[in-house]
């Protein structure tokens, strides 16, 4: 709001001079705010001089501060190289209006107005990778794009025109990025919609125009020719054309970003309109370095295939080092596709060949947009785009097209239709070897893709009447060739005829004699089959290196990050895989086994990788990325039984970083670790935690010693690890239950003994529970006692006794034994105890018995809803009774959660269960009464609390031993 305020200091500051003076001052104070510490640190003590003599020359001082700033920004960016005083957008914008309020832009020269325009235009677009970038931008700090800033690049241009300042080139940039950025705003339907279209379309061109022939660049030119192509009318698509054309003429190199809007127009436009484009390419491939031409440049690969090809050919034109037979043949292509004396309609037949390519390669296309002139009469760049493309398709469908038969009959068809083109074109033309190869090799992978013998063997006899096979392996452009060439030959054969040791030893030895030279032909069979089958791509690979053919390491590891665990977990043990290598290789196996969690796998399988692991970061920590897929692996270790691996990997890796993996993971696995009953695996991992992070020790420490006492390791549970300390057990003095469990006196509370009771009563060790008990009885105070005892009792509720009536006498005999010797005081949870087991007894309390007991259990204080002691909800008979059901003995207070709750809700049961429905609806009844009642008085409790009143009254009744309950007056 502050800045929104400072915008109108221009607008209000005019009314009168006291109010401008007022919000000149405000805007001041605003900009001091706002300017860098190191403006500020260097004249201090000027400043504070010019303010405490002359009030005049102080107000001046301050009225300049936002022009100072900004001139310092825009000139002297290294003061501000510190992250912290890196000014924001909106300071620099509110600089610029502050100054602009005051009339202060005047003191701009022509390079800060430049640096302004190119400052405000870098910060309002999200790419920032352009020519004309402002330099400024690394000094600003950084962020999210939220708004942007084209109304001031528009601003300061204008007051540059009006200034008499030339416009450079990169303000005319921005200027047009200003006035693209207002296309958007307008909709179409709107009224005026056109008519602010082309205003706003002919400014963006008026400024293209000056500067578009001399700086090129990808920002320079896709945002204008988008803007252009965005439009309906025809006018504007001739404006595209004539900049694409312009484009093609005036510079060298093509970007990715401009192909594609050059291959979006030719295959949008006809080819009557498309006159300019097609002779500018037939310039520039005429400007192509000829066949005996010297040239120099770059270097660039040998093409073995229709791929290879196919990139060399759709880039225009092509930097190469020096005359060799592949630039040779790749220049006639482009004269023969593309030169001025070809028809119109075939140079864009062969455009729209590289359109398609270039769609397929970025996003895909279907099988049924393709469309292939498939006829005798096609040309060697149509079957060359036309094999790329295929080759294409088919490494995209993968190991699926053999299992659709429409896609792999369509493509069987198509193939052999260029396959007889091709046939059609070697006699008639005398075509380079390098291309012949080319075409051959990618016929050889296309009819393996499909799995057609009868194409396989048609291309086997035409490349051998040809004489494509014969060359120097050792030359610079043959060798590559024949290598793709025979690799290609064998992936087919191995998917055409089947994978068999003496058919591929047999065919390696027909290419070459020279083990090295095979080697190189197996490896690119295999990183072939490797997209299309991979079984077959690893048995391939076994045959050769059982063979004693080696095959590269790079096809190695690609071919073991896709196989199964199963077959990927033996490459592990390769001695020239690299650190990174096995840890990618590691990565793949868990991703694998997280896809397929609940496949059984060998012992040995996870035996190897623990060995791996270990090995793997004994010396040095994985990276930070691993973690999540190496808490995978250490799990299915532990899930596997490898938990001595998994501790020694989890060490090791502590050892260099103890906050490596999750905490929440350490313990699940400590869990893991005793629900397998690996004992003493949990031992280790539990001290291993307590030494790396020393805060998890108590938490840690019970959940080890609780599971090991309950699980009858008292060997074990003696060895509980804690720091600074000796171990020692919780209950001296006896070994009829020797359980070692460890805690220290400042935690040995109630809280602690109950949960070794209830896991020593969970694993069915009622003995080892008496005797506890009997030993912390007199340790603890009345109330734990009572705790205590109730988790006694309740144990033998949970233990599978055959007749009730046994389990009412244990339990009863129980509570008596602990009230006479051990001091227990029964409350209300107790009751529901023994309740609870006569309830369960149905042959000696069927309902009339049942219902007589609800109403003593009425008659003893529990609320009853709109009934009461005196006139109980069945009014049977006075129930006699021993001391066990004695209520008056019982302290008086009686909480509706915990004791009356769970005690209607087993009657409801125990009366459903017995078929008597009116009785289990009454107590229901019950139930409901008693639930709003008790929901009333914690309403209350709250007002009183928030309102102070029962602090209040707790206060009087301790002064004059009264007792009051304030919350009943609201």
């Amino acid at each position: 709001m502050l800045r929104w305020c400072l915008s109108t200091v221009r607008v209000l500051g005019g009314v009168d001079g006291a109010q401008r003076i007022r919000l000149l001052s405000s805007a001041s104070a605003h900009v001091q705010e706002c300017l860098p510490r190191s403006i500020g640190t260097q004249n201090t003590s000027k400043r504070s001089i010019r303010i405490s003599d002359d009030p005049q020359e102080s107000g001046s001082s301050n009225s300049t501060r936002a022009i100072r700033a900004l001139q310092e920004i825009l000139t002297s960016p290294a003061l501000v190289l510190n992250p912290s005083r890196r000014p924001t957008p909106n300071t620099i914008r509110s600089f610029y209006i502050s100054a602009k309020a005051r009339g202060q832009l005047s003191q701009l020269d022509s390079g800060m107005l430049s640096a302004l325009i190119g400052l405000f235009g870098s910060l309002s677009v999200d790419s920032r990778r352009c020519v004309y970038t402002s330099s400024l931008l690394p000094f600003v700090k950084d962020g999210p794009v939220t708004r942007d800033y084209w109304a001031f690049v528009k601003e300061v241009v204008s007051f540059k025109q009006q200034r008499g300042m030339t416009l450079v080139h990169s303000d005319r940039y921005w200027m047009m990025r200003a006035e693209l950025a207002s296309l958007s705003s307008s909709k179409d339907g709107q009224p005026g919609y056109t008519h602010t279209f082309d205003r706003s379309l002919f400014r963006a061109r008026k400024q293209y125009l000056h500067f578009s022939r001399r700086v090129f660049d990808p920002g320079v030119h896709v945002p204008y020719l988008t803007a252009l192509l965005s439009s309906t009318d025809p006018l504007h698509k001739q404006w595209a054309i004539e900049a694409m054309t312009s484009i093609l003429l005036t510079h060298p190199f093509l970007h990715a970003k401009v192909l594609k809007v050059l291959l979006g127009i030719v295959h949008d436009t006809d080819a009557a309109l498309l006159g300019s484009i097609l002779s500018a390419i037939s310039i520039r491939v005429t400007r192509f370095p000829s066949p005996c031409g010297d040239t120099t440049g770059t270097p660039i690969a040998v093409p073995v295939d229709a791929t290879t090809f196919a990139s060399a050919l759709s880039v225009f034109p092509l930097p190469v080092l020096s005359p060799s037979p592949h630039v040779k043949a790749i220049t006639e292509l482009l004269h023969e596709a593309f030169s001025s004396n070809i028809p119109l309609v075939h140079r864009r037949s062969n455009l729209l060949l590289c359109s398609l390519l270039y769609s397929c390669n970025g996003s895909g296309i279907s099988i049924s947009s393709l469309d292939f002139p498939l006829d005798g009469g096609a040309s060697l760049w149509q079957t060359l785009f036309a094999l790329a493309i295929l080759e294409e398709v088919t490494r995209a469908a993968g190991s699926a097209l053999l299992h659709d038969h429409a896609l792999r009959g369509r493509i069987q068809e198509m193939i052999r239709s260029l396959h007889e083109s091709w046939l059609h074109l070697m006699p008639n033309e005398s075509h380079p070897t390098l291309i012949s190869r080319a075409v051959t090799t990618s016929l050889f992978r296309l009819s393996g893709a499909v799995v057609d013998p009868k194409l396989f063997t048609a291309c086997l006899e035409s490349s051998t009447n040809f004489g494509l096979w014969t060359g120097d392996s050792s030359d610079t452009v043959e060798g590559p060739q024949l290598a793709a060439m025979a690799a290609m030959h064998l992936a087919a054969l191995v998917q055409v005829r089947g994978c068999r040791a003496e058919l591929v030893i047999k065919t390696l030895r027909s290419y070459s004699t020279d083990v090295q030279h095979q080697s190189v032909v197996v490896s690119a069979a295999v990183k072939d089959l490797i997209h299309r089958d991979v079984e077959l791509a690893r048995i391939l690979y076994n045959i050769a290196v059982r063979s004693g053919r080696d095959i590269d390491i790079d096809t190695a590891y690609d071919l073991a990050r896709t196989l199964p665990p199963l077959h990927a977990v033996g490459f592990l043990k390769h001695e020239r895989f690299s650190r990174v290598q096995v840890g990618g290789l590691l990565s793949s196996i868990a991703r694998f086994l997280k896809e397929t969690r609940h496949q059984h796998y060998d012992t040995h399988l996870f035996d190897d990788i623990g060995i791996s692991l270990r090995k793997l970061y004994a010396i040095s920590p994985p990276p930070i990325h691993f973690r999540g897929h190496l808490q995978l692996l250490l799990a299915e270790l532990c899930t596997r039984g490898s938990g001595f691996q998994t501790t020694a990997t989890i060490a090791s890796v502590v050892k260099f970083h103890s906050a490596f993996f999750q905490f929440s993971f350490l313990l699940r696995l400590v869990r893991l670790f005793l629900h397998r009953k690996q004992y003493r695996c949990a031992l280790r991992m539990q001290k291993i935690l307590v030494d790396a992070r020393g805060g998890c020790a108590v938490n840690l420490r019970h959940m080890v010693t609780t599971r090991l006492g309950a699980a009858t390791s008292r060997r074990l549970s003696t060895n509980i690890f804690v720091p600074g300390r000796k171990s020692h057990t919780l209950f001296r003095g006896g070994c009829s239950w020797a359980s070692g469990t460890l805690f220290k006196s400042a935690i040995s509370s109630g809280s602690a003994y109950n949960r070794v009771l209830q896991g020593l009563i969970y694993a069915r060790r009622p003995h080892a529970a008496k005797v506890a008990f009997s030993r912390v009885a007199s340790k603890v105070d009345t109330k734990s006692r009572t705790i205590l005892g109730n988790t006694l009792l309740h144990g033998v509720l949970t233990r599978p006794v055959p007749r009730n009536g046994r389990r009412v006498r244990k339990l009863l005999g129980l509570l008596d034994n602990l009230v006479k010797y051990q001091q227990f005081a029964p409350d209300r949870i107790t009751v529901n105890i023994i309740l609870k087991a006569l309830i369960v007894w149905r042959t000696a309390f069927d309902y009339q018995r049942l219902r007589a007991l609800f109403d003593h259990i009425i008659r003893g204080g529990y609320p009853a809803g709109i009934y009461s002691p005196s006139h109980p909800p069945f009014s049977t008979p006075l129930l006699r009774t021993s001391g066990t059901l004695a209520l008056s003995k019982l302290p008086p207070y009686i909480s509706f959660e915990k004791h009356a709750k769970p005690m209607l809700k087993m009657f409801i049961k125990a009366f459903y269960l017995r078929n008597d429905v009116e009785a289990a609806r009454t107590v229901i009844e019950i139930l409901k009464i008693e639930q709003q009642k008790a929901t009333l008085q914690r309403e209350r409790r709250s007002v009183a609390r928030l309102r102070g009143w029962m602090k209040a009254e707790s206060n009087t009744s301790c002064r004059d031993g009264t007792t009051h309950v304030p919350y009943d007056r609201l």
